[in-house]
């Protein structure tokens, strides 16, 4: 079944004309993996929205949509801490702890916070 980040990703696809095979090229991964992430078969890479904003030019709006899209679609996140200071680990580790005790209230004031 198709996610909403599959489903956004599709329309930003046929909303520029394009072909999968053109889009794929693009973002340089294969036709069947891109294909894979719009039915929902795959995890979203972790640069792929970012690669796609820049690729498409995509204003703040559209950029927005896309990355809601990933949040709610995404079933896991690869984080790389090599380059953060102890500190930012420690947060890290604490909120993927307690994530699941905030409230979504509680997570849409650390978001606006981050913002």
């Amino acid at each position: 079944m198709a996610t909403k980040f599959g489903k956004e990703l599709r329309k930003l696809r046929i909303d520029k004309d394009e072909s999968i095979h053109s889009m794929a090229k693009k973002l340089n991964i294969s036709i069947s993996y891109l294909s894979a992430i719009e039915s929902g078969q795959r995890n979203i890479p972790n640069d792929m929205v970012d690669k796609i904003i820049k690729k498409y030019r995509l204003d703040e709006e559209r950029s927005e949509v896309l990355r809601q899209a990933e949040a709610v679609s995404a079933k896991e996140i690869d984080i790389d801490l090599t380059s953060i200071s102890p500190e930012q680990r420690k947060l890290v580790f604490a909120l993927s702890r307690k994530l699941n005790e905030i409230s979504d209230e509680e997570c849409l004031k650390i978001i606006d916070k981050l913002k």
